[in-house]
């Protein structure tokens, strides 16, 4: 686990963190510096045009080797990170395969790893006003009810 989070500070520190202040677009540009162009697939499920168009517009570049990148990081590690890493959300591996991959196996406890609910996207493409998105945040707020959790084997006393 250790090694994995090393690798994921160095892979922000080194390819996404510089590109923070960049606007949303250019911090897509960086990214796919190292994911590769999208596929057309992929392009084609974008619902904004302009995303469409704009990915459209950009020169297609090659996915970098992960492992090229990270010379000298666990090899499983790396191979989760790929998995990982892909614009594609129904490509992306999910969090419990993740869980799953051979990476984490001297620490895997199906016991302790709860899976979350499906991630509501119902809001993710609407085009609404700052203020009723406001609202709808603020709302979000007031019904939310932090779940409740079993004690860790490792935090028990």
């Amino acid at each position: 686990m250790h090694n994995l989070c090393r690798v994921l500070s160095f892979l922000m520190v080194k390819y996404f963190i510089p590109y923070f202040w960049y606007s949303d677009l250019d911090q897509l540009t960086e990214i796919m510096k190292i994911t590769g162009t999208p596929t057309q697939d992929f392009v084609q499920k974008l619902h904004s045009q302009d995303a469409k168009n704009y990915i459209k517009s950009l020169p297609k570049v090659q996915k970098k080797d992960f492992a090229s990148i990270l010379k000298y990081a666990n090899p499983l590690a790396v191979n989760l990170l790929e998995k990982m890493l892909v614009l594609d959300a129904e490509k992306r591996v999910t969090a419990a395969e993740a869980l799953m991959h051979p990476y984490f196996e001297p620490i895997h406890d199906p016991e302790e790893e709860i899976e979350a609910e499906k991630y509501d996207d119902t809001f993710d493409n609407m085009d609404l006003p700052l203020d009723e998105w406001k609202r709808i945040t603020y709302k979000e707020i007031l019904n939310f009810k932090p779940p409740q959790t079993l004690e860790s084997k490792e935090t028990a006393v």
